[in-house]
């Protein structure tokens, strides 16, 4: 992602606070087609400001122009505050993996144009 900015089948945002990187959210795509895997990670003291709820609805316009079907992702068990985004946001909880990890899923309506 870093290598090749302009790649049209990945997105990688970074949050920055002045120079120091404060957090980041990536779009990639996975195996299966119309399918994107994402990710997010924030430092402790910008969680709970609105910053990745900013960087995942970006991700999601993101995807929606891409024609994406649907967004998947992995979490602990144990990260409440990430489910509860993600749940926020529109994302399902599909199942379980090895253990003490969750696959959580968000089918995407295709864009609207007033995005």
């Amino acid at each position: 992602a870093l290598a090749c900015p302009e790649c049209p089948c990945h997105l990688l945002l970074v949050a920055h606070d002045g120079e120091q990187v404060v957090g980041w959210c990536r779009v990639f795509p996975t195996a299966c087609e119309g399918t994107a895997e994402v990710g997010i990670g924030l430092l402790p003291p910008y969680r709970n400001h609105g910053l990745g709820s900013r960087m995942l609805r970006q991700a999601m316009r993101w995807a929606r122009r891409k024609g994406l079907r649907s967004l998947t992702l992995t979490t602990r068990v144990d990260n409440h505050r990430a489910i509860h985004l993600f749940q926020r946001h529109g994302f399902l909880i599909v199942g379980y993996e090895e253990p003490g990890w969750l696959r959580m899923e968000m089918p995407l309506q295709p864009s609207n144009g007033k995005e």
